[in-house]
């Protein structure tokens, strides 16, 4: 039984000789649900408006369950040798199935030398995986060992707790250098006055 892919988007041809010439940027997105796909495709849509209109984001979605098959899961890792950037998204807390993180290995280290990007979307999109999380560190370690750009958004409670020990250290500094001010403030009313 042979099996034949046919992606949601259409390849679309680029006229050279326009100067409305877009950059194409094939995305592979690897998502195990609907939350973790529209996640993905929001951060694309985002990254697009950020962008401006140079760029032609081209996704090309694979559910886990596609990535368990073997036969579609050779597919997905042409595409992902193909692409620009590779997004794994989860909105589960689990590990990634065995058949996903061997996909996702092969598929990355597909990308050695390359400028190709990899970005981890893991847990639910409100609440990301902690910069320490197994799963999170794998596919980190394996882009950083192919030389691939690595990222993932940081928990909402980490970006509070810097915040927090950011907030900490000025309160203990502002009186500080107000003490000092006060001091030198004869000094420099003088040395700014005409």
């Amino acid at each position: 039984m042979t099996m034949q892919v046919t992606h949601f988007m259409d390849e679309t041809t680029f006229d050279l000789g326009s100067k409305d010439v877009k950059q194409p940027l094939r995305v592979v997105i690897a998502y195990n649900d609907i939350p973790a796909g529209m996640h993905a495709m929001r951060v694309i849509a985002n990254l697009g408006k950020e962008l401006g209109d140079d760029i032609d984001f081209q996704p090309f979605p694979w559910s886990f369950d596609l990535l368990s098959d073997v036969d579609w899961r050779e597919v997905a890792a042409s595409d992902a040798v193909k692409a620009d950037m590779l997004i794994i998204a989860t909105s589960d807390t689990d590990l990634l199935p065995p058949a996903v993180g061997r996909w996702a290995e092969k598929a990355i280290s597909g990308k050695r030398g390359t400028t190709a990007a990899v970005v981890a979307l893991f847990g639910p999109e409100g609440n990301p995986d902690r910069a320490g999380s197994s799963r999170l560190k794998a596919i980190q370690t394996a882009a950083l060992r192919a030389g691939l750009d690595f990222f993932a958004p940081a928990p909402r409670r980490e970006l509070d707790e810097a915040m927090a020990r950011i907030h900490q250290r000025a309160e203990m500094i502002t009186p500080i250098l107000q003490e000092i001010l006060q001091q030198h403030e004869p000094v420099l009313h003088r040395r700014y006055r005409a």
